[in-house]
């Protein structure tokens, strides 16, 4: 059995714990799966390596509960919401840059020897 300082696992908490629910309130916005009980889940899974967890830098230990959480999310049946694209008509976005991409493309070239003028295409 692993005995855990609680006193040194409260600090963590009290340290990581707004950052889990600010990224838990954004999951679970449209979700079925409660933030409060996505954060719970979450510092749950730190309890139990949290003895491998307090010996990292911070970086590492919001790469680890970001994963952490996400799985909890998924596992507590959470979805991700869909993901629209930001302009109403993806196609004609790409359409624009490629007409703007020849017409960059299609520019004068100069040659390597002097007063010799190329096309690209």
């Amino acid at each position: 059995m692993v005995t855990v300082n609680l006193q040194a696992f409260g600090e963590f908490v009290r340290t990581h714990r707004p950052a889990l629910e600010v990224r838990a309130a954004r999951l679970c916005a449209g979700s079925t799966v409660d933030s409060t009980e996505l954060v719970g889940e979450t510092l749950e899974r730190a309890l139990s390596v949290f003895e491998r967890l307090q010996d990292q830098d911070t970086a590492a230990v919001t790469q680890w509960l970001d994963g952490a959480m996400g799985r909890c999310f998924a596992r507590m049946g959470g979805q991700l919401a869909e993901v629209k694209p930001s302009t109403p008509d993806l196609q004609q976005t790409f359409d624009m840059l490629r007409a703007r991409f020849r017409e960059v493309y299609g520019q004068p070239v100069f040659g390597k020897r002097a007063g010799v003028t190329g096309w690209r295409m």
